[in-house]
């Protein structure tokens, strides 16, 4: 009887030490800064836009077919959260995932640059990224 709850207990401290690695070392994150314009209705202008990008290790494609998620900032103007990307080779594909999937843009992890469709009266920004 000793024996059994001896390697039950080794079992669930070995699970428990399982969920904190998967907890804790599931996801990468970055930050950049991204500089470039902005376009809507005709106009441009230069804009600075934040970003924090998340990306899932290959362990949690076991439960989600995301690669990871996106923060995107316009300092005291606008912030958005984008769940669900797409690793396509060295671009990630930006899905907007309410009211429905519908893809928003992309992040080329090679050149560093970001083309996204960002809410209205925002429009459309392409940029420069650099690691912050």
């Amino acid at each position: 009887m000793k024996k059994s709850l001896k390697y039950i207990g080794f079992g669930v401290l070995g699970l428990i030490v399982l969920f904190f690695f998967v907890a804790n070392f599931s996801a990468v994150e970055s930050k950049f800064q991204c500089s470039g314009e902005i376009s809507f209705e005709g106009t441009t202008r230069p804009m600075n836009v934040f970003m924090k990008l998340t990306e899932h290790r290959s362990w949690v494609g076991l439960w989600s077919d995301s690669a990871g998620s996106i923060n995107l900032e316009i300092p005291n103007e606008w912030v958005e959260y984008y769940g669900h990307i797409e690793e396509v080779g060295d671009q990630l594909q930006i899905y907007e995932t309410y009211p429905q999937k519908a893809l928003k843009g992309n992040f080329s992890k090679l050149s560093k640059t970001l083309a996204i469709d960002l809410e209205s009266p925002f429009g459309f920004f392409g940029g420069a990224c650099v690691a912050n």
